[in-house]
């Protein structure tokens, strides 16, 4: 093997060339293996070879060197610099299968895609659609739905989980509208799953009058076919009797006009109650409902 000794002193290179090199005497070289053409054109300079070669030929003619080439096959222990480096792909796929060919039957789908692929060759889906997804015709939706939820693989999830479920295989443009819709309206999801509204409060009964007309109970009835104009009837029952006086209306009166007729049908028949129970309507919660209760003591 042919290592590199100075011969003798010599001018010397451009210095943005040779920096790299020792200083002459400080060390030998170690041998120099070339490709094959490229040592032959280094060591023969012909005309016409380039400026830079020809530079770095007179600098190393000081030294007695041969240059000799190695096949790559034979070059075991190569300059690590000198191979570029490859990093493994960690998303490479496995050669060999984790199980045998005889256990494997066929690739796994599920009969609703097979459905679907069918539709989609008689009348191809838009554009629009994602790759790797398939467009789901409007007829095959509902069973799509019923399989991204209903299913034992999907056992009533969430809408995010059966959104993430279907939205893997399946697309259309109301897909999320639908999920939601779907899986709001599962009766079996509103049987079985614990709600998560706070607990009612507990029951309060309301006492029993002890005579007639002491304690009254109001509402409107609304939304009734018009009858001689009137298509609202106010109803007034007595909680102890469960007697009861039925007003008509034109429509949905103010809280003036429900106390008009309160006062001309109840109160001047009965006499004033000790306690009127109504709902949260607009009639019965205004500031002039709250007033007129005050005059009249109840």
């Amino acid at each position: 093997m042919h290592l590199l000794t100075q011969r003798a002193p010599s001018t010397n290179p451009p210095a943005d060339e040779v920096s790299a090199f020792p200083p002459a005497g400080s060390a030998p070289l170690l041998p120099v293996q070339p490709a094959e053409s490229a040592a032959a054109g280094f060591s023969e300079p012909r005309v016409g070879s380039p400026e830079r070669q020809s530079r770095w030929s007179l600098f190393f003619a000081c030294f007695n060197f041969t240059l000799s080439y190695r096949p790559g096959s034979r070059n075991i222990k190569p300059d690590a610099l000198s191979r570029q480096f490859q990093k493994e792909d960690d998303n490479a796929q496995v050669s060999a299968s984790i199980l045998p060919g005889s256990r494997v039957v066929a690739a796994l789908t599920w009969d609703v895609e097979s459905r679907v692929q069918r539709a989609l060759e008689e009348q191809p889906g838009p554009s629009a659609c994602p790759d790797g997804r398939l467009f789901v015709p409007e007829h095959l939706r509902s069973q799509v739905l019923q399989w991204g939820h209903d299913s034992p693989l999907a056992c009533h999830p969430g809408v995010a989980r059966t959104s993430h479920l279907i939205a893997q295989r399946f697309w259309w443009l109301t897909l999320e509208r639908d999920i939601r819709e779907y899986v709001q309206a599962c009766l079996t999801c509103s049987q079985n799953k614990s709600s998560n509204q706070p607990p009612a409060g507990l029951l309060q009964p309301l006492p029993v009058p002890s005579r007639p007309w002491s304690h009254i109970a109001m509402d409107f009835i609304t939304g009734l076919p018009a009858s001689d104009g009137m298509t609202v009837i106010l109803t007034v029952v007595d909680r102890f009797s469960k007697m009861a006086h039925f007003v008509p209306l034109s429509k949905l009166p103010t809280a003036k006009v429900t106390a008009q007729a309160v006062l001309n049908h109840v109160f001047r028949i009965h006499g004033v109650p000790k306690d009127i129970v109504t709902d949260c309507g607009p009639q019965f919660t205004s500031t002039f409902w709250r007033e007129f209760c005050l005059l009249v003591g109840v």
